[in-house]
C-alpha cells in the first residue's frame, strides 16, 4: 500500500510540472499575440493620421485654387513646385525633403504642384518614422481653373 502511494505522489508531481509547462507556453503565446496586436494598432494609427494629413494637404491646395486667381495659383508650380504646409495652413517653399507639420511632430508633409497645360497636378506626400522603418502616404489629384 505504501509503495502505491509513493508512485501516486510522483505522478501528481509530474502532472503539476506538465500543467505548469502548458500554462507557460499558453501565456507566452498570449503575450506575443498582445504585443503584436499593440504594434500593428500603433502602425495603423500612424497610417490613419498620415492619410488625414495628406488629405488635408490636397484640400488646402483646392482651397488655394478656389480663393486665388488662376495665375497666382499656377505660380506655385514654379521652381521645384515643392511646398511645405504646416498645421496652421501656412505655405512655405520646400527644398523637397518636406517639413514637419508641427513643431516636434513626427509627420513631415510636402505638397508638390506641377502645371501641365491648364491642369495642375497636386501631390500631397506625408512621411513619418516609426521605429526603424519610415512610412509614406501619397495622395494625388488634378485641379483645373473651374471659373473659365
Amino acid at each position: 500500500m505504501k509503495q502505491c502511494r509513493r508512485y501516486e505522489r510522483g505522478q501528481t508531481l509530474l502532472e503539476i510540472v506538465v500543467a505548469l509547462g502548458v500554462i507557460a507556453v499558453v501565456l507566452t503565446g498570449l503575450v506575443t499575440a498582445v504585443t503584436a496586436s499593440l504594434r500593428y494598432s500603433q502602425v495603423s494609427k500612424y497610417r490613419s493620421q498620415g492619410v488625414k494629413f495628406a488629405q488635408e494637404g490636397v484640400e488646402l491646395a483646392r482651397k488655394l485654387r478656389d480663393t486665388s486667381p488662376w495665375a497666382d495659383f499656377s505660380a506655385y508650380s514654379s521652381g521645384t513646385g515643392a511646398w511645405c504646409l504646416n498645421e496652421a495652413g501656412s505655405w512655405s517653399v520646400s527644398d523637397g525633403s518636406g517639413c514637419p507639420i508641427a513643431v516636434g511632430s513626427t509627420f513631415w508633409r510636402t505638397v508638390t504642384f506641377v502645371l501641365s497645360g491648364s491642369v495642375m497636378d497636386v501631390t500631397s506626400e506625408v512621411s513619418w518614422g516609426d521605429r526603424s522603418t519610415g512610412s509614406t502616404v501619397t495622395l494625388r489629384t488634378y485641379l483645373s481653373d473651374w471659373r473659365q
